[in-house]
């Protein structure tokens, strides 16, 4: 059994999968550029995040690419990549795949993974191709291939791309005439793309003469431009450019897929990106810590002596685990020139930190105490890795937990690749102690500001978005454990400090922004300068009369980008995900089987059990197949099967006999085993999917008047059509299941406690573009907000303007952006899919009110209407509360009266303590007090059981001033 997908790597193969089902038979570049942009739309991405297709010259070869962040786990999804090629777009069962890397050192370990029975990678090559099936060659060794190997077996070989990138051919081995080779070539076609012979070859290689002038080369690269490869580029940043497009264009590939963090994502040689997986899908997958608590540091002792104390903090917190860790600080030191060498850095570690030499090792090009040593052993002392440079490559402990830099952050070249050796999870699976679920930096500097910007700069560079950099490190001035709480981590962003020229533009802004807000102070310096202090983020008046008083464009542009990161990670930290708050657990709905009462069998009401509950089953449906018209190939694949052979065939084949007459070697029992392991995934058990395909096989031949042959030679659109078969058989019975569990007298459909579902901090998979508009969200759940963006100022036929009244009702305690099509989501079924509604609430109550936003032109379609069914029969079976917005319903009511007659019977509990910091939502004007949205105060009493509180503000108008504000325009203050 190979390792287990996680959810984004499914989703990435299903939707490569896609792609090369929309694109076999495209013929030209506008044929790929359609599929390319379908599978995007059907990700439901916006119009502006739809590039078009670049083809880089190949016209009809697709040239893709998964954006895939640093721990994201490439390399096993490249295993299954070569089989989705094969399977998907070539038709072939033993593809030829050449898979290129970046360095040697790469290029050895995945090799190696490759080839090690038992590896997660090589198994998932087994998986596809079996045991025997498969063959993984090093570049170097590829003379060791027999012509039988092609169409016999699985080849996978591994090779950099320097091997392979150069201008002139004849000095290249994998270019050279090889008579290893001359027994594939016996039978090769006389291919225009192939090398040729020429007289820089006969001098490069003494034994050709000049008989061989002119004559096809028997060499690797021509054998690879016959047979076709799939191409698996990891690191693909690097391959981009004429070089290596001229260099793919001598083994012309059947498919090129690239895997890389960071495409190339603007100009004439950008990436296509098919599907970008977030660093939010790797948290919410345990695949990495987050977020980074950042700690600056006046001088490098201290944050020597701190990341020694978050280390040992750390390690006692592992004591509690189930699985062993052990917590490793790695530190990174300057070079011979700086201040802090490596030498400098161990004495000062074994003499003013007292730490045993038994419990430090140096990894750099000349000290190499890590080699030969395995972390994760127990008896492993080591807890401290000092370093100056990149440790090596594939170098790979996710022990490590806390890193301390002792180079200045924007010089140091390799924190990119030491700041993700923190990032990887042990184990991939989140920790009990929400201290070992983040990561932990110190850094030497006193700008804590600059040093979070310059730190989330690494992280866009190993390929976070921007919103997702931002809230990943969070700047700290607070100790970072507060055993007060019991030592969680208090998180509360640390005010954002920065210098702006002093000149009468900034100072009338400043001198004009609303005193007591706490929005900004400010404090002339010499040298013609003025330092702001932002404890909250500007409100967007002063933030853009801020940036329009600074005249320098390139001053100007970073001290937006440090204003929008610092709002950013206020956003965060107000996050109820964040701080620790449970969203109380939602019933799933769920259907009953035979029995009655206590004897009846649950199960949740999800495609399979419906499917289920419709009573399907393979016997005694028709086995005619009348769909099956193989002349009419809509999707040819990219080889045809002749005789057992595979053979090239750009497009249809024109044979002067029909070869369906000749006699096949292959026999129907064979043919019957291969459908079977297609079909597979169908839901469906072998006993009775082989009954049906040996039914249907008989019709097709007696009644269809198809020879075995032609259904040999065309199984992979007979495999396609009997897909759609089960399909389509299987989404009839989902649909009378579905009328049974929810309509009708008697309906299955019911609620239990043992099917929960539960919004867990960390776990949102959102996938950018993230929402980013001017209006703060305050009682989101989580920091980022998927699947959402700021409507123009007109439109109000809108999902947003439902989220805002939902974020300023009073009733609601928080809410998620439900994420579509995430096992991480809230879902009902409908009798063709899952459903999942737009928001979930959870209601100062306890209750859930759950809210499906439909506009104007589809409120009254058949998905609105069954959507509407399964919401309501749910709400009435769990004793909760289910809306169908609309922008105006029947009843002339705008979104927020719809909502509020829904809420109008919630009992509103007292919200907020005595003395409790509170924060200002919105504006208010109460009590002759003009007081903006972020004033922070403090609760003196309440009233009205709690709609209403006094509430003290510092500093209003020069003065302490005590207001009455009401409940709903209150939140907790973050760093309370």
């Amino acid at each position: 059994m190979s390792l287990a997908l996680k959810s984004y790597q499914r989703a990435a193969l299903e939707l490569l999968a896609r792609f090369f089902d929309l694109a076999r038979g495209a013929a030209d570049e506008a044929a790929l550029d359609g599929a390319f942009r379908q599978t995007l739309r059907e990700q439901e991405l916006p119009p502006e995040a739809i590039p078009p297709y670049l083809a880089q010259g190949f016209a009809g070869m697709p040239y893709v690419c998964l954006r895939i962040p640093t721990g994201g786990g490439k390399t096993l999804l490249g295993a299954h990549a070569v089989a989705c090629a094969a399977r998907h777009y070539t038709g072939q069962d033993r593809p030829v795949a050449l898979w290129l890397v970046p360095t040697n050192t790469i290029r050895q370990q995945t090799l190696n993974a490759l080839r090690q029975p038992g590896h997660p990678y090589r198994e998932a090559l087994e998986e596809h191709f079996g045991v025997d099936g498969l063959r993984v060659l090093d570049i170097t060794d590829c003379e060791q291939l027999r012509p039988q190997d092609f169409g016999g077996k699985a080849i996978v070989v591994v090779g950099t791309l320097q091997t392979l990138r150069v201008e002139d051919t004849s000095g290249r081995d994998v270019y050279a005439y090889k008579e290893a080779f001359e027994p594939h070539f016996e039978r090769a076609p006389d291919l225009a793309g192939f090398e040729r012979v020429t007289e820089k070859d006969l001098a490069a290689q003494p034994y050709l003469t000049a008989a061989d002038l002119g004559k096809v080369k028997r060499s690797f690269a021509n054998l690879m431009y016959w047979h076709q490869p799939v191409v698996i580029i990891d690191e693909a940043h690097n391959a981009r450019g004429a070089l290596s497009y001229e260099t793919f264009a001598r083994l012309r590939p059947a498919a090129l897929v690239e895997m890389t963090a960071t495409p190339v994502r603007e100009g004439k040689h950008r990436s296509n990106v098919l599907y970008h997986v977030s660093a939010e899908a790797l948290k919410a997958e345990q695949m990495i810590k987050l977020p980074i608590v950042l700690q600056a540091h006046p001088n490098w002792q201290e944050a020597v002596r701190d990341a020694l104390l978050t280390r040992k903090r750390l390690a006692a917190e592992a004591l509690h685990e189930a699985d062993y860790v052990r917590p490793i600080l790695l530190l990174q030191a300057e070079d011979k020139a700086g201040e802090v060498t490596v030498e400098k850095l161990r004495a000062y570690l074994l003499e003013h930190e007292h730490v045993s030499e038994s419990r430090i090792a140096v990894a750099t090009g000349t000290q190499r105490e890590l080699d030969g040593v395995n972390l994760f052993d127990p008896s492993c002392p080591v807890e401290i890795v000092i370093t100056v440079e990149a440790l090596k490559e594939g170098w790979d402990c996710s022990f490590a937990y806390v890193f301390c830099s002792l180079q200045k952050i924007g010089s140091s070249k390799d924190m990119e690749q030491l700041l993700g050796r923190v990032l990887r999870m042990p184990y991939a699976r989140t920790r009990k102690s929400a201290l070992l679920n983040r990561a932990y930096a110190h850094l030497a500097s006193a700008q804590t500001a600059q040093v979070a910007n310059a730190l989330a700069d690494k992280l866009v560079a190993m390929g976070f978005e921007e919103l997702e950099a931002a809230q990943a490190v969070f700047p700290s001035t607070t100790p970072l454990f507060d055993e007060a709480s019991g030592g969680s981590q208090c998180f509360s962003p640390a005010p954002l400090e920065w210098v702006v020229p002093h000149n009468e533009a900034v100072m009338a802004v400043l001198a004009a922004a609303p005193a007591g807000t706490g929005e900004v102070n400010f404090v002339p310096q010499s040298g013609g300068n003025v330092a702001l202090t932002f404890g909250t983020p500007p409100s967007p008046d002063l933030r853009a009369a801020l940036l329009a008083s600074v005249a320098d464009k390139k001053a100007r542009a970073s001290f937006e980008a440090a204003l929008d990161r610092f709002e950013w990670r206020s956003q965060a930290a107000l996050a109820p995900s964040l701080r620790g708050v449970p969203f109380r657990p939602l019933p799933l709905l769920c259907v009953r089987f035979a029995g009655d009462g206590a004897q009846s069998e649950l199960d949740l009401a999800e495609k399979e059990s419906l499917i289920d509950l419709g009573g399907f089953s393979l016997a005694g449906q028709t086995p005619e197949l009348p769909a099956f018209k193989p002349t009419e190939e809509r999707k040819p694949y990219l080889l045809d099967i002749d005789q057992g052979h595979l053979r090239v065939a750009q497009e249809q084949a024109v044979y002067a006999v029909n070869l369906d007459l000749v006699p096949t070697d292959v026999s129907e029992n064979d043919l019957l085993r291969w459908l079977d392991a297609r079909l597979r995934t169908q839901g469906i058990t072998q006993s009775d999917r082989l009954v049906w395909l040996g039914q249907v096989l008989r019709w097709l031949q007696r009644e269809g008047r198809f020879s075995l042959t032609a259904l040999v030679r065309h199984r992979n659109q007979l495999a396609d059509t009997l897909a759609e078969r089960l399909t389509a058989l299987r989404g009839q019975a989902q649909k009378t299941g579905f009328q049974l569990a929810l309509l009708g007298d008697d309906p299955r459909g019911c609620i239990s406690g043992d099917y929960l579902f539960c919004f867990s901090p960390g776990a949102y998979p959102a996938q950018p573009p993230y929402y980013q508009g001017r209006y703060r969200f305050r009682k989101h759940y989580y920091g980022l907000i998927g699947e959402m963006k700021e409507p123009p100022p007109r439109q109000m036929d809108h999902e947003f303007h439902c989220a805002v009244a939902l974020d300023e009702h009073r009733a609601v305690r928080h809410w998620v952006r439900n994420l579509p099509k995430s096992e991480f989501s809230f879902r009902l079924p409908t009798a063709e899919q899952n459903f999942y509604p737009d928001f979930v609430c959870e209601l100062v109550d306890g209750r859930h009110f759950v809210v499906e936003y439909k506009g104007e032109g589809y409120k009254s379609n058949d998905d609105s209407i069954a959507k509407r069914v399964v919401g309501e029969f749910w709400a009435k079976a769990s004793g909760n509360l289910f809306l169908m917005a609309v922008e105006r319903d029947d009843s002339g009511r705008d979104v927020r009266a719809q909502i509020d007659a829904l809420l109008g019977d919630v009992t509103m509990p007292k919200l907020f303590a005595e003395h409790a910091r509170v924060r200002l939502c919105r504006d208010i004007d109460s009590e002759g007090y003009r007081l903006g949205r972020d004033s922070i105060g403090s609760v003196l009493a309440s009233y009205g059981d709690g709609q209403a509180y006094a509430v003290e503000f510092a500093n209003v108008s020069g003065e302490i001033a005590v207001v009455t504000v009401m409940a709903d325009a209150l939140v907790v203050e973050a760093s309370a």
